[in-house]
């Protein structure tokens, strides 16, 4: 069928099918005009340099001097259109002649997923059409050489297949972590999703896996994976819980997408093609220097005193009662004291955590009404869960870094006062935003310890 289409209708018809060498010309030609556009755009309208792994987070490397933000991504997300229709058309087509569901275009528009897919469709052949297996058959065509390594037995095959994909893609880690020093999209998107498609992929060597034991062997890999960066010092539980429910459903998503593609085609070829494209992304991350993005977290309170009584406890406050909140156990640190040496601009703050003190230089006094201070030192946002003596996971160093502080107090008409607390901190953890929902919650957490504190001790005085 790819054979009686013209060049144009190879591109812009949703007739017929393509191969897997046009698919993947063609995918590289347009990403190359595509980038040219907009390092166009971008350097003629908005003075900036738009590279080309600048797609893995677009927008997040973007100086945080430029004014009209919004109006250059709007500029691109203009010039995206007629590709992302030749994507969806070409993939769509590609799709078909594999055999595979078309909705399984949809990975085309999920980050960091579609370059693995994109990889993937460009190195599977086309499905046989003579003497094609029925789609029913439980025997995969043909034979291949994992069907020598991969146990027959299904019990057996399920946790070698697990096994089997978690060893590499925990190299594929370490090297990240330790080598790339990141922890960015390929850590938390795209490695949990190329562990849940091998070890699907891997029990369907012999026989073509249900939908359920795809789910369940990539559900099981992706534990399986954060249990030995558990017993190998790599990572506390607290951690590893909070990354699990991202890498769980990631390791699903590419558990699904194994399923269609062993259930269409044998796809032997995939595993060092989808390992090699992960590693190749990773050192992408790497060659870029993406600026954290920086979010604020706003706590309020309301207190039966004025503020002129609210402003002393809030500067400086003595130590706090013994933590009864089950986070701060579990290893979070937490606010124990606060002092201050001076007064005014340029006195400088200490808060005392359970990890070390923070030292904040105070940039705002105006008393009894607004109390600003920057962040020059922090101590460990944590102290990770483990049954060693020490662990001491790279994310602990810089990568989550509180920036600023202050403390408004707003005088109510009632003699009370509504205290908002507000702490300005960066992530550099990706996808930022998942981690955002963590971040915040932590953080309102240790707000609430100090604004609670000053609202017993100001009105069980009374």
């Amino acid at each position: 069928m790819e054979a009686r289409q013209s060049f144009l209708g190879k591109l812009f018809s949703w007739q017929g099918e393509v191969g897997r060498g046009f698919y993947l010309v063609a995918g590289l030609v347009l990403f190359g005009v595509k980038w040219n556009i907009d390092r166009l755009v971008g350097q003629h309208f908005f003075s900036v340099s738009w590279m080309p792994y600048s797609y893995l987070m677009p927008g997040m490397d973007l100086p945080t001097a430029l004014k009209d933000k919004q109006g250059l991504l709007l500029a691109l997300g203009v010039t995206a259109l007629p590709f992302i229709y030749l994507g969806v058309v070409l993939t769509v087509k590609r799709l078909r002649s594999l055999g595979l569901p078309r909705f399984l275009v949809g990975l085309f528009f999920v980050p960091f997923i579609n370059l693995l897919f994109f990889a993937v469709l460009s190195v599977l052949p086309a499905k046989a059409r003579e003497g094609e297996a029925d789609a029913g058959a439980e025997e995969v065509p043909p034979p291949n050489m994992l069907g020598y390594v991969v146990p027959r037995n299904p019990a057996s095959g399920f946790f070698f297949a697990a096994f089997a994909a978690v060893l590499p893609s925990f190299l594929l880690l370490w090297l990240c972590i330790y080598l790339f020093k990141e922890y960015g999209w390929g850590v938390f998107v795209g490695l949990p999703f190329v562990v849940g498609m091998l070890s699907a992929l891997l029990t369907g060597v012999h026989q073509k896996s249900h939908l359920g034991r795809c789910i369940g062997v990539a559900s099981f890999a992706s534990f399986l994976l954060g249990g030995l960066c558990f017993t190998l010092a790599m990572e506390g539980l607290i951690c590893l819980a909070m990354a699990m429910p991202l890498a769980i459903l990631m390791s699903i998503l590419g558990g699904v997408v194994a399923y269609f593609i062993q259930a269409a085609y044998h796809a032997s070829r995939v595993p060092p093609t989808i390992l090699l494209s992960l590693l190749l992304l990773m050192g992408l991350e790497k060659a870029e220097d993406y600026q954290p993005v920086t979010f604020p977290v706003t706590s309020t309170m309301e207190i039966d005193a004025p503020p002129e009584v609210v402003w002393r406890h809030v500067v400086s406050f003595h130590e706090l009662p013994p933590v009864e909140d089950w986070l701060f156990k579990s290893g979070l640190a937490y606010p124990l004291r606060a002092e201050i040496k001076g007064t005014g601009v340029g006195a400088v703050r200490h808060c005392v955590f359970s990890t070390g003190p923070f030292v904040e230089p105070i940039t705002v006094w105006d008393e009894p009404h607004h109390l600003r201070f920057s962040v020059t030192q922090m101590p460990e946002p944590m102290q990770e869960w483990t049954f060693y003596k020490h662990v001491h996971p790279p994310h602990l160093d810089g990568y989550f870094q509180t920036t600023q502080g202050e403390f408004r107090l707003e005088h109510m008409t009632d003699g009370r006062t509504r205290l908002h607390g507000t702490t300005w901190y960066h992530n550099d953890l990706w996808p930022a935003h998942y981690w955002k929902l963590w971040s915040d919650h932590l953080i309102h957490r240790i707000h609430l310890r100090v604004l609670k504190h000053v609202k017993q001790l100001l009105e069980n005085d009374r």
